[in-house]
């Protein structure tokens, strides 16, 4: 599913996905209980694209189960909501160049003020997860 940029909340859950820092990241555990975690991500305009380190439990759960629910932090005293329903999939092969890079701005100041690199987050958050979304639910008041 894409958004459509010229249609105002389509353009306003992009730029949300784009500015934010945080996402949460829901999954479903072998037995069936949810599993949230907080992830940095980076929003290309139609992917989600999350760093894990490998065998941590989103990795576990999306192996087994690829649908995840994606949702930022509400704004507006919760009145600016965005979810995204998705299918995740464990990627084998690195992102090109120019998503490296933007997703290593997105974040400079954090791995900065952490003591890090891209290049050595890159290498302990080895595992891509790419999330495709298949709904996008918004409102705000």
């Amino acid at each position: 599913m894409v958004l459509d940029l010229k249609q105002p909340k389509d353009a306003h859950v992009d730029q949300r996905l784009r500015q934010e820092l945080m996402i949460w990241l829901n999954s479903v555990k072998a037995n069936g209980r949810p599993h949230t975690a907080p992830v940095w991500f980076l929003w290309n305009g139609t992917q989600v694209f999350i760093f894990s380190q490998p065998g941590k439990q989103k990795v576990r759960n999306i192996q087994r189960n690829p649908y995840v629910t994606l949702a930022l932090d509400t704004r507006d005293d919760g009145g600016d909501i965005v979810i995204i329903e998705g299918e995740a999939r464990l990627e084998q092969q690195q992102l090109d160049e120019a998503t490296l890079q933007a997703y290593a701005n997105k974040y400079a100041e954090q791995m900065k003020s952490m003591g890090w690199t891209f290049e050595n987050m890159s290498k302990e958050y080895s595992q891509l997860i790419s999330v495709t979304p298949t709904k996008f639910i918004s409102w705000n008041d």
